[in-house]
């Protein structure tokens, strides 16, 4: 194990990028990811407080609700962790001279925002792999699939809470610094243990997540293509939201291979590649559910879309109720 290095670290800020644009770049982040964090919070709302009594039994609902919170939190984390220390530091060069300096020695603000976005991120992975076995369950055991998941959800739960410990671990312990990027400047960590690197956990646990994602995937889209009517139409809008929420996250795997496997790819392009895939993802998740669900897009958007006459009861027992035939 490595000492902690409580020494300071600077470094030059770079000249050659024109403020313009790279604030123009800011300005665009902060509107997509802003955009992203208003439907989660609007989707927690919907499924917890004013339709609650629709979506309680949904298990599907309860996993991605999970999703949404951690979201959310991830992207309330990074837009701070954006505005203040990455992206907009980044994006804004005059201000790296000016305020780099103070981030030369440690700093509790900068390891709780670095520890914080990496947790959300790992919990993301694992929230992926539970949507995806809730879709495939459903259609593989339709007649068990609600017991089942009655059971397993708080399961997921703690999951979500406790998992993505296994890969942060170094970097709570570590030294968290700032480094030049582009024409500001980003953060980085000295590794505590050098064999636990943080990208070596990010590609486990998204790698495992990919596998996953591919293998109910698959499942999923065959048994809905071979027993079309085994399932009711209501679980099958939530398979094809859980199929198109996957396919983004195949963008933020692609990049992480890109980071494990490609030696010469690494750099800026790279690490912005990755920030947007993974955008993508964050973001894409709430817009896909949106789109796919009626009465969800008629709750969050009560005065645009007129809601849909739909029975009270909730998801799972219209399912319940549409199979009790076979």
């Amino acid at each position: 194990m490595i000492p902690y290095n409580s020494s300071e670290i600077s470094f030059v800020c770079k000249s050659e990028y024109d403020p313009f644009w790279e604030i123009s770049k800011y300005v665009g982040t902060v509107i997509y990811l802003g955009i992203g964090l208003i439907l989660h919070l609007s989707i927690i709302r919907t499924i917890l407080i004013t339709e609650r009594k629709y979506y309680a039994k949904s298990s599907f609902f309860q996993v991605f609700v999970t999703d949404s919170i951690e979201v959310s939190v991830c992207l309330s984390s990074i837009l701070i962790f954006l505005s203040l220390f990455v992206r907009f530091f980044i994006y804004v060069p005059p201000l790296c001279p000016i305020v780099s300096p103070y981030f030369y020695n440690p700093s509790f603000l900068l390891q709780f925002l670095y520890v914080i976005v990496n947790l959300a991120r790992f919990a993301k992975s694992i929230t992926q792999i539970a949507m995806v076995l809730n879709r495939m369950s459903c259609v593989m055991i339709p007649t068990g699939y609600d017991s089942m998941w009655k059971k397993l959800t708080p399961v997921v739960w703690i999951a979500i809470a406790i998992l993505p410990f296994g890969g942060t671990w170094n970097c709570i312990i570590s030294r968290v610094y700032v480094e030049a990027f582009r024409g500001g400047f980003t953060m980085n960590y000295i590794k505590a243990v050098e064999w636990a690197a943080l990208s070596k956990f990010q590609s486990i646990y998204i790698l495992t997540a990919l596998f996953f994602t591919v293998f109910c995937t698959i499942v999923t889209v065959y048994k809905l293509v071979l027993i079309p009517g085994r399932v009711k139409s209501v679980e099958k809008s939530l398979c094809l939201s859980s199929i198109f929420i996957s396919s983004t996250f195949l963008l933020v795997a692609g990049t992480q291979l890109a980071v494990a496997f490609c030696s010469v790819c690494q750099g800026s392009m790279l690490f912005i590649l990755q920030l947007l895939a993974f955008d993508t993802f964050t973001v894409g998740s709430a817009v896909i559910m949106i789109i796919t669900d009626s009465k969800l897009r008629a709750c969050v958007f009560p005065y645009t879309w007129k809601p849909m006459k739909i029975r009270t009861a909730s998801p799972s027992k219209v399912r319940a109720a549409s199979i009790s035939m076979y």
